[in-house]
């Protein structure tokens, strides 16, 4: 039993320390050293029973060496990348395509491309056109055969680029198919709004450094004759054949993964609100229906045969699924049961899912900061140490009911501090869902799979076992649709501070380990002091918070705030940044309802991202804009409604003032132009929200509106501005929501000792009382890359 515990600590440790690897610079080892060297003197004086001082403190030493290996295998730019070529707006490339492309939002392809050779003129020689000749296209006189070769050349380079193309170009293309591409190159972008996705650091993660946009492919040489894209497309056409769409799509879904079979994009979003997201990923759960009907089936034979037939059911698996961090951690797992059955030995599976852990951090170790590793181990992980204590605690339950659901609630315990860190989102009927789909879902992929291997063979018998399951499908969706329309189904809770996720745990791991914790009263002491502190110190927060918010979108200027628990928006921006930037930012800001919103504009890119706001889980008490006639079509929906939710809707007039509490007002100074005076505190706002020279105009021309310009704070779209404007405001502070500003009203600002921040540079631009402003861009400086 003793070195059980010395081997759990060892590993336990191994695994903080490769997480603590996120900290910049040397700070990591620091905090590990000091983390470490504490424990070795606290723990053994408490738990007397535990392992010796001694082993902390070697767990302390491998700790750090996981700290500095993360770090040591981080992927950094080859000498020869193609991103030491980014950016060109036309660039033609040759390489192999390494995974199978897959579906974006935006209904594009998207896969990862191994690049060989590069042609930065994007033009083709005569030579290499001959090699794939188009009657079409190919020239017939001689002058294309005297330009220079030089410019038009491909030269070797290496790396791996992130490609998107129209979803038309990669039809039949396969993993390993040779390729040659042309488009757009460019470097990813760091994220630039607070909560929003850092996809340079998503890509940097698996050594990508580029992308390219991709207008045109073109397919060298024959495709691979065969490989695991043969079984999925006969599974997924049978699935489909038999069960339609989308209940055929999730049948796939649920046997192979998401990875494997591109669900559309609404449906996916409604298994991810109802808290049903696992379902549709490849994991433990399904991992253990195999290997459990690869025993049953070989029950009676013997034990090197049915470890035999085991592995070969998990290897199978493995290859149809994709290595993902999840899959693997769960095959290596199921190995490990194997191999315990084997040798008769009773198995130890904490330690053995931690060592697991520990084995694919040596092999992989960024995928210390996967979300699905991070989450298929935790959820493994209250599994193991947590269902049999809570599936007691239902005693008044029948068994079987007890133990459906243990399960869910213990893998949400131990999931919820992580989902709070990441999305600051509460899914609250999550684990009514989990209990009432699982039957559902065990059923469903155990028939998934019989029909995928009948349809190996022949696919229409394989269709005909997925039309049996295809009422169980369809309840599935609509228990997933169905808890999605009950009341605060997704809750806003914000994003919790690291500090807080740790206590947690650490609590949690208390409560399996310590037995005074063993009373259910205790127990229940324990639990109560974990939930606040995810919950009460973000509350607290919230409610004294004081915060001016300027997103980072194109030229557009948008304004959140945050007061004595009223919060305000001006703008919304268009659906794709409501969709992927605002909401995320109302998520980690615990923000559940606009009270009120004001629109300037009724154009799409300004306003149609209301639209996407109404119809997720963000309410909207209040709405006034800025009546300039013309109203398009997605305005006359965001009408419509608004009506429909009974949303007061007005527009205001020239002169009026909202006040929403003693430090926040919004005053409407001129029509069209829109020009808005905003008070936050002791600071005025002036947004000019047309700059042009025609609008400028007609703000000198109105002598009576200039003196009621002044203000603290100057908020822009980037644009030379007129003097006898700037003189009549006389600001402090110029902030451009604009990718760009005019370089001669810089200098005129730094002439003036004007502070100046655009969001084009600095990204999201944030104003509290106490920090005064602080941008985007300093933080990210401030942090590791990866």
């Amino acid at each position: 039993m003793r070195r059980s515990q010395i081997a759990l600590v060892l590993a336990l440790f191994f695994v903080a320390g490769a997480y603590a690897s996120f900290l910049p610079d040397w700070t990591g080892f620091y905090t590990v050293f000091g983390i470490g060297f504490g424990l070795s003197l606290l723990v053994p004086a408490v738990w007397r029973l535990g392992p010796k001082r001694w082993v902390y403190l070697l767990a302390t030493l491998i700790a750090i060496f996981a700290c500095f290996y993360v770090k040591l295998r981080t992927p950094q730019p080859q000498a020869n990348d193609i991103s030491k070529y980014a950016p060109i707006s036309n660039v033609i490339v040759r390489g192999q395509v390494v995974e199978p492309p897959s579906l974006t939002r935006s209904e594009r392809a998207k896969f990862l491309l191994e690049v060989r050779e590069i042609n930065p003129s994007g033009k083709l020689n005569l030579k290499d056109i001959s090699q794939n000749p188009d009657p079409a296209t190919t020239p017939t006189t001689s002058t294309t055969e005297t330009k220079s070769d030089e410019a038009n050349k491909f030269v070797a380079t290496a790396g791996k680029l992130y490609v998107t193309v129209p979803l038309i170009e990669v039809t039949g293309l396969r993993a390993g198919q040779a390729i040659e591409l042309s488009g757009r190159l460019y470097l990813p972008s760091r994220a630039d709004n607070f909560g929003a996705f850092d996809f340079k650091s998503y890509l940097a993660r698996q050594g990508v450094f580029a992308g390219l946009s991709g207008r045109s492919l073109i397919l060298q040489g024959d495709p691979p004759s065969f490989g695991e894209w043969w079984f999925i497309s006969k599974i997924v056409r049978a699935h489909v054949m038999g069960a339609g769409v989308p209940e055929g799509s999730l049948l796939s879904s649920l046997v192979l993964g998401s990875r494997a079979v591109d669900l559309p994009s609404d449906l996916k979003d409604e298994f991810i609100n109802a808290g049903l997201a696992a379902v549709l990923a490849a994991s433990g759960f399904q991992v253990t229906l195999v290997l459990g009907a690869a025993i049953a089936i070989s029950h009676n034979s013997s034990l090197k045969l049915q470890f035999l037939i085991g592995s070969l059911c998990l290897g199978g698996y493995l290859l149809l699924t994709g290595a993902s961090p999840s899959i693997l951690r769960a095959v290596v797992m199921g190995f490990g049961s194997l191999i315990g059955l084997v040798v008769q030995r009773r198995s130890r599976p904490v330690l053995g899912l931690v060592i697991t852990a520990v084995l694919l951090l040596l092999y992989q170790p960024l995928w210390i900061w996967d979300l699905g590793f991070q989450f298929s181990f935790l959820a493994t992980f209250g599994l193991l140490t947590t269902s049999r204590s809570i599936s007691e605690r239902l005693e008044w339950l029948p068994p079987a009911i007890a133990e459906l659901m243990s399960v869910p609630i213990a893998a949400y315990i131990w999931t919820l501090p992580l989902q709070l860190v990441v999305f600051g989102k509460l899914t609250p009927y999550s684990l009514l869902a989990n209990v009432c789909t699982t039957p559902l879902v065990s059923i469903s992929t155990y028939g998934g799979i019989i029909s995928g291997l009948l349809a190996i063979i022949f696919v229409p018998i394989g269709a005909g076992i997925a039309w049996l399951l295809y009422p169980l499908l369809h309840w599935t969706i609509d228990i997933a649709q169905w808890v999605n329309t009950l009341p605060n189904a997704n809750t806003n809770v914000g994003a919790i501070h690291l500090w807080q996720m740790l206590l947690a745990y650490a609590l949690f791991i208390a409560i399996w380990l310590v037995p005074w914790f063993g009373k259910m009263q205790r127990w229940t002491i324990a639990f109560v002091l974990a939930c606040v502190v995810l919950f009460v110190p973000n509350a607290i927060a919230q409610a004294n918070a004081f915060q001016v918010t300027l997103p980072a979108f194109n030229d557009v200027p948008i304004m959140l705030i945050r007061n004595q628990n009223q919060t305000v928006l001006i703008n919304s921006g268009d659906r794709q940044f409501a969709s992927f930037t605002l909401q995320p930012l109302l998520q980690k800001l615990g923000i559940n309802r606009i009270d009120w919103a004001v629109s300037t504009d009724t154009q799409p890119d300004i306003s149609d991202g209301w639209n996407t706001l109404m119809s997720s889980s963000v309410a909207i008490a209040q709405f006034r804009d800025i009546s300039l006639g013309v109203t398009p079509k997605p305005y006359q929906d965001l009408q419509q409604s608004l009506s429909t939710a009974k949303t007061p809707l007005a527009s205001l007039k020239v002169g009026e003032t909202l006040t929403i509490n003693n430090q926040i007002e919004v005053q409407l100074l001129n029509q069209s132009p829109a020009i808005l005076k905003i008070k936050t505190g002791e600071l005025s706002w002036l947004m000019l929200a047309n700059a042009d020279q025609k609008a400028q105009q007609v703000i000198i021309g109105q002598k009576d509106l200039l003196p009621k310009l002044s203000a603290n704070i100057l908020w822009w779209t980037g644009g030379q501005i007129d003097s006898k404007i700037l003189e009549a405001i006389s600001p402090k502070i110029a902030i451009a929501s604009a990718t760009s500003v005019v370089e001669e009203i810089v200098n005129q600002f730094y002439e003036a000792k004007i502070r100046v921040f655009w969001t084009g540079r600095d990204g999201a631009i944030q104003w509290t009382p106490d920090k005064d402003f602080h941008t985007l861009r300093d933080q990210q400086d401030a942090r590791s890359p990866i």
